[in-house]
């Protein structure tokens, strides 16, 4: 069978400054051992020479599409760019500084089409840092550690409680999310934008995880998680409400005159975890 009869997969990238890595990020994804892809780049108004590289990468190989903001217009925004801008069946997401394993998406689709009620997947992720020590920046990782996360739908919607299970930069998701559900990171949730969306993707269909790393997660001083912790931590917490909200007050486990109380016993058990 042909590479071109299995389902086209929309790779999506949105860089910004990011011409220290770019070229490992797209050379990663033009290794995947699934071939059938599009790879969609959005440039939001890159100052280095981001663009540029881009360019020529494009003009090697065709399925790379580049979607160049003449302006800074913010991740969250040039992430909707990319999703409205895509034609693939599923969407596949990474970051533009760090690097995917061949077997990527390979493996996790695979996994995907012989369970149709799974909706979106990712996997456990290898942290790389660029001092050779990720204690810094993510206080229980170093570099070389595997960062795993809830397997099943049912361990990630209890952990959503208490965090975002959910490894954004290995995700792929089925399509369908976007056309048939209309949703979008909201920027509301500045920061925590991926945390807010896969909590809305969990009331569509399943979500899981692959029990293997399929990327290495690159930490540095510049990255958005280690520059805006304090709003992330504020931004989260709101979400975590919400999941309470879904989760359980709508089983009838709470009601809205308990939810404040409940809340608190959550962040009580939160300080023990």
């Amino acid at each position: 069978m042909s590479y071109l009869d299995q389902p086209l997969v929309s790779v999506l990238i949105c860089a910004y400054n990011a011409d220290k890595y770019i070229e490992e990020c797209i050379d990663a994804i033009l290794n995947q051992t699934y071939k059938n892809l599009e790879i969609v780049v959005v440039n939001d108004g890159s100052t280095d020479t981001t663009l540029s590289k881009l360019h020529y990468f494009a003009e090697k190989d065709p399925r790379i599409k580049i979607i160049n903001n003449e302006e800074n217009k913010g991740f969250i925004v040039s992430l909707n760019i990319g999703i409205s801008s895509i034609n693939g069946d599923y969407l596949a997401r990474t970051d533009a500084d760090d690097i995917t394993k061949p077997e990527w998406i390979e493996k996790i689709l695979g996994y995907m089409l012989s369970h149709p009620q799974i909706i979106a997947m990712g996997s456990y992720l290898t942290i790389l840092s660029e001092d050779g020590n990720g204690s810094n920046l993510a206080n229980y990782y170093e570099h070389g550690d595997e960062w795993r996360n809830p397997l099943s739908h049912r361990e990630i919607v209890e952990a959503m409680l208490f965090r975002n299970p959910i490894h954004n930069n290995s995700m792929i998701v089925k399509s369908t999310v976007f056309r048939e559900h209309g949703l979008r990171f909201d920027p509301a949730y500045q920061h925590t934008e991926d945390y807010q969306f896969w909590l809305e993707v969990s009331r569509l269909g399943e979500l899981a995880n692959y029990p293997e790393s399929l990327v290495y997660y690159r930490l540095h001083n510049t990255q958005t998680s280690s520059l805006h912790n304090k709003y992330q931590n504020l931004m989260a917490k709101k979400i975590r409400k919400r999941a309470i909200n879904y989760y359980l007050q709508d089983l009838g486990i709470i009601h809205r005159l308990g939810e404040d109380i409940f809340f608190h016993d959550i962040k009580t058990i939160q300080a023990f975890r």
